[in-house]
């Protein structure tokens, strides 16, 4: 019998549910995928599936926790979306049949474009560019996941303070901070993100030079006035909180 498989789609790079996620959560997510595949992940123990992922108990409860909130599982290890996006026509008679079929179809618009090109050109220029001005389709920025930016705060700055409610407003900030890293360029000219995949590397980039600037964090002396203050979400996503960041430091940001 031929090993068993399960589709993996192209979004799967630029998703930032996932890539907000550390390698090892990423590994860790495939695997059980895998397992899925094989028809024994429902069979399992939490402790058989700790083994087959190679990772301790402490490990397999902070992965539990990290998959349910982000959705892909429930508390029970079954994956969520797991049927939507495979199907049971993936098998090879069933590829066999559609492979015919797109050949048939294929042929039949060979045909149909013969026919067109033996038929005289119609002359009415002006309704035809009136009606092509009219087709047009609009350029779509990647979607924002306000909750994988939030969850990449959490992981790499857990010192500040936590996000615990997420309204309008807060949301707003996070677009336009979304939006920012898509559309700015680097001081050296050069994007800083072009994808969603691309934006969330450079967030999590955003957030661990923040840990490092000795300010924000709270290390050394504080001007008078601002012995209370502390930096949390909403102020790094501010005009003020990205100069604090990026203009005070080494790299191009």
């Amino acid at each position: 019998m031929a090993n068993p498989w399960f589709r993996v789609y192209s979004e799967f790079a630029t998703d930032p549910k996932v890539q907000s996620m550390s390698e090892a959560m990423q590994r860790r997510l495939m695997m059980l995928m895998c397992l899925r595949c094989s028809d024994v992940l429902a069979t399992l123990q939490e402790d058989e599936i700790q083994f087959a992922m190679h990772i301790s108990a402490d490990e397999l409860t902070e992965t539990k926790a990290l998959f349910v909130r982000k959705g892909f599982t429930d508390s029970e290890w079954n994956l969520l979306n797991w049927d939507k996006r495979q199907f049971n026509s993936d098998s090879s008679t069933e590829r066999s049949r559609k492979s015919r079929e797109a050949k048939k179809a294929t042929s039949e618009i060979v045909e149909t474009l013969r026919n067109v090109a033996a038929t005289p050109p119609d002359t009415d220029t002006d309704t035809d560019k009136e009606a092509n001005a009219s087709v047009g389709s609009a350029d779509k920025s990647p979607r924002c996941d306000t909750q994988s930016v939030v969850d990449l705060y959490h992981e790499i700055l857990p010192e500040l303070p936590s996000v615990r409610l997420m309204n309008d407003s807060r949301r707003k900030c996070v677009s336009a901070f979304w939006r920012f890293v898509l559309t700015s360029k680097k001081s050296d000219g050069t994007p800083r993100a072009t994808d969603a995949g691309q934006a969330m590397e450079w967030i999590r980039g955003y957030f661990t030079r923040a840990r490092d600037n000795d300010f924000l964090m709270g290390r050394g002396h504080k001007a008078a006035g601002h012995e209370g203050w502390q930096c949390d979400f909403d102020f790094l996503l501010t005009e003020k909180g990205k100069k604090h960041v990026i203009e005070r430091t080494a790299t191009h940001a």
